[in-house]
This record gives C-alpha cells, structure tokens and sequence, in this order.
C-alpha cells in the first residue's frame, strides 16, 4: 500500500489485493475482496476480542511477513475463529463451515447432514469432527476441507476440541474456501499449512521426539500424494519454513527485549479468557482473582522451549536461541508482576472472605476506576471519585527494594504503558506488597499458600504468613474505601496484632 487507509476493512482490502497479484491470482474482483475483507473484519471485532483483534493482523504482517504474500493471507485469515471465546459461531461463519460440525449432541454423519440441513443459527452449541468422506474426485471444492483435515493431521470422524486446534483448523478452512476461485489448491495448501503452525505452545511426539514442525511436514508429503499437488519437496520444505515464520511472528512478543510491550499483550488478554471482566464495573472479587490465579499459573506452567519453533534451520539456531532466551527473561518478568498482583489481590479477597464474602464488585474495595480507564466519565466526573488505587502509599525501604526486580516495582508502581477498560495501569497495592517482601519471600509464599478459591481457613494464613505493618497499611487504605466493611477491616488488623 502507498498511503495510510482510514479503515480496517480497506486496510485488509489492500494487503489482500497486493498478495494475490504477486500470486497472480484469477477472478479477483473488488467485490470479492471487499466482501473477504468484511468477514475477516466482522469476525475479529466481536465484543469478545481485545488482543486478537484485526488489530493482531497487521501486528503479525509487519514483523517481517510483509514480502510473503502466503504468508499475509495466512496473516489475515489465521484468527477469524475463536470459537471458545467468542462463544458460538456466527451466521456467515456456519456458512462457510459447512461439513465440519453437527449441532447439539449428534454423534454420528448422519446427524450431521441432518443439522447442516437446518437454518444456520448464532451462539449455537456445535460439535466439531473431521469428515469420513476421502474425496476421491478431481473436483477442487470437494478436496479442499479434507485437504486441510490431512495438513491438520486428523483422521476421519475424528472429534476436533480446541486442544486439537479447532480454532486454526477452522479458521483454515475459511480461508480455503474464501480464497478457492482465486488461487489455485496448491497455494491454499501452503495457506493452511502455516495456519495449523499457529497452534501455540506444543511439546515434541513423547515417543517420536519429532516437532510438530516434523509432522506438518510429514501431513504435507501425505496431502501432496492424496491430493495430486503439483508441489515440489523444495517447496514443502520451503512451506513449512514459512510456516515456522507466521507462527513465531503470531507469538513474537515472547521474544521481545520491551517487557512494556510484552505484559501489555499479556494484560490484553485477560478478558478474552475470562468473560467476567468484560462486564467492566461489575466484575467480583473472586473473579478477578480466578483471572489472576490462571494467568500466574500459566507463567509458571509455560517452558520457553515450545514457544517458538524452527523447521531445517530456519530460522537460525542463532535466532532460535536468542528468541528463546528472551521468551525466559519475559516468563520469569512476567511471573514476578503477575505473582504481584496476584497476591495483592488475594490479600483483598481474604478481607472479602472475613468480612461478608467476596463475591461482590471488586470496587467495593478498590474505588472505581479513575476516569480514564472507564467509559462513561460523565457520571465520574461529577461524583469527584478516584480509585483507592491511585492513592500514594509509604515507600518500602531501600533495603527491602534491592530483593526485588527493579523494573518490577517501577511498573507495578508507576503503571504499564496501555489503559484497559478492568483494570487501571498502576498497582499500589501490589507494589507496595511487592517491594516490601521481595521476590524470594513472594515466590515463597505463593508456594506454601493456596489461594484460590479464598476461605476463611486461607485468608487468617495469608494474612498471619505476611508482615503485618504491610497488612495494616493496605488494610488501612481498603477500610477508607469499603465504608461498609470498614470497621470489621479495623478488627481484623487489630486481632493479627494481639
């Protein structure tokens, strides 16, 4: 493109356009591409998303992909399913996904056809499966969803979950089917192939000790002989190359030295996984400490090792290290903010647990989100609020600072880089529970502590486990703003103190 487009749509439009004349692609109309545009633009902006939005699609195109047109249409087409998260299918979606799914709890093909004989309906229950049908037939619509099941790796009948990579598969055969007149099987193939590479985080075969870089390779032999594709093994190498490309782009914030950046993609990806903070003032206690109990336990779950991947030195074993590495720094960054917050928030959730329960708005305890992290700033305004959050709280002391993450503190203290609509950007609480214990004494306690869900039992040994000074000073500052528990907050200090 040789200008700045006003709008996603043309935006995709563009980057479509100028990847299928490199492929010199046939029957290629504005139309079409206005109306491919649309549906990738309607798919990724539902309420659901936040981090994978049409957003994500340039993000990944301008971290080298930009030259590749197979690998800008895989780009735009990668994420258009997210069906866990976006909770159901959508009109146009079921459309093109016919052939992969029977609705309600059918069992069998039959039951399939019968479903896919119905009228298409949203936020349907589905089932998804491979198809038994092996499409012996020179017809190129009839081989492509089987096509995509081989590069996939599935076999027939099989039932697809989203472990299996349900939402990429199906998001491949959208992109198949969308882009069938225009280019020929051959290209589609390599399309898909580096859509099923975007399925995150795989370990190697425990048997085989083979990648599933290894395998996608393997699945493309198979579907060049199944399918006749005038492929070259040079070209399937070089596919799945490119494969290792899109994916390592898809996750290329892991490998990032700007830990702002990573933990802002981090934080933005909260609501995708956890519906309850999408209700953006309403969201409980024990919700968002769910939220946080998951995401420190996928910091803590998650080896760098499977983060990025490289198929015949491609990329590099240079690179390869170097973007590992850095996915550790980030894992270990991360896991130290994360683990923060996490303890911070479980400290309030042991007042809610001794005060009347804390299932009831975290603002209850926090304040409400500052003006300018929330819509609405109308009614804000005039009530002159201000979170509990943005109040100053005492500075822990040098020596207890240096047995913590300087940047840590820095970001907890003084706020990550992006505003989210749950969450303001700077954690007092966190950093000053932070900086007063430091990181041995918070992984030490995150280890010897269940958390969640909070109890009773849990919150005296969390709050017995802490120093106390630290306990009466947040505790203090809660008190001020949760009136109605204010006093029962007091005791509660009082009582660890005697």
């Amino acid at each position: 493109p040789t200008f700045r487009p006003r709008n996603y749509i043309s935006q995709l439009i563009l980057e479509m356009e100028e990847a299928l004349l490199k492929l010199g692609a046939e029957h290629m109309t504005l139309e079409t591409l206005e109306n491919m545009a649309v549906f990738i633009y309607e798919s990724m902006s539902i309420s659901t998303r936040n981090y994978h939005s049409v957003q994500h699609v340039f993000d990944l195109i301008t971290q080298g992909l930009e030259h590749d047109p197979i690998a800008v249409l895989s780009a735009c087409f990668h994420d258009c399913i997210y069906y866990h998260v976006d909770g159901g299918l959508t009109h146009s979606q079921a459309r093109y996904l016919e052939g992969t799914f029977c609705k309600g709890a059918c069992k069998t093909m039959e039951d399939r056809q019968k479903t896919e004989d119905e009228k298409f309906q949203p936020q349907t229950y589905y089932n998804f499966f491979a198809s038994d049908t092996t499409a012996e037939t020179s017809e190129k619509h009839a081989r492509l969803l089987p096509m995509v099941e081989t590069i996939f790796g599935y076999q027939p009948g099989q039932p697809i979950t989203v472990g299996d990579g349900l939402n990429e598969f199906l998001s491949a055969v959208i992109a198949v089917r969308q882009l069938e007149e225009s280019l020929p099987i051959e290209s589609l193939a390599l399309i898909a192939c580096c859509i099923e590479a975007t399925i995150p985080f795989r370990k190697p075969d425990e048997k085989t000790g083979k990648t599933h870089m290894d395998q996608l390779y393997e699945n493309m032999l198979t579907a060049k002989e199944k399918f006749q594709l005038d492929l070259s093994d040079e070209s399937i190498v070089e596919g799945v190359q490119r494969a290792c490309l899109v994916s390592n782009c898809d996750v290329g914030n892991f490998g990032t030295t700007d830990r702002h950046w990573f933990l802002d993609n981090t934080w933005s990806l909260l609501p995708e996984t956890n519906e309850s903070l999408r209700n953006e003032y309403v969201f409980t206690v024990a919700q968002f400490h769910k939220a946080l109990m998951k995401m420190n336990g996928f910091f803590g779950f998650l080896q760098p090792e499977v983060v990025f991947h490289q198929f015949r030195d491609s990329p590099s074993g240079e690179e390869m290290h170097r973007l590992t590495e850095e996915c550790r720094n980030n894992l270990k960054f991360g896991k130290k903010y994360v683990g923060a917050k996490y303890l911070a928030l479980s400290l309030v959730a042991a007042f809610g647990a001794l005060t009347g329960g804390a299932d009831v708005p975290l603002t209850l305890f926090t304040g409400d989100l500052r003006e300018e992290e929330r819509r609405g700033s109308a009614i804000m305004t005039s009530m002159n609020t201000i979170s509990s959050y943005s109040r100053d709280l005492p500075e822990p002391s040098p020596e207890s600072l240096s047995k913590c993450s300087e940047l840590v503190y820095e970001i907890l203290a003084t706020g990550r880089r992006t505003a989210t609509t749950f969450d303001i950007k700077r954690s007092p609480w966190a950093a000053y529970l932070y900086g007063s214990l430091g990181d041995d004494a918070l992984e030490r306690i995150l280890k010897e502590h269940v958390l969640y869900p909070m109890t009773e039992e849990r919150a005296w040994g969390l709050l017995k486990a802490l120093p106390r000074e630290t306990v009466e000073v947040i505790g203090d500052d809660m008190a001020e703003t949760a009136l109605s528990r204010a006093a029962t907050i007091r005791d509660i200090v009082d009582q660890l103190g005697e």
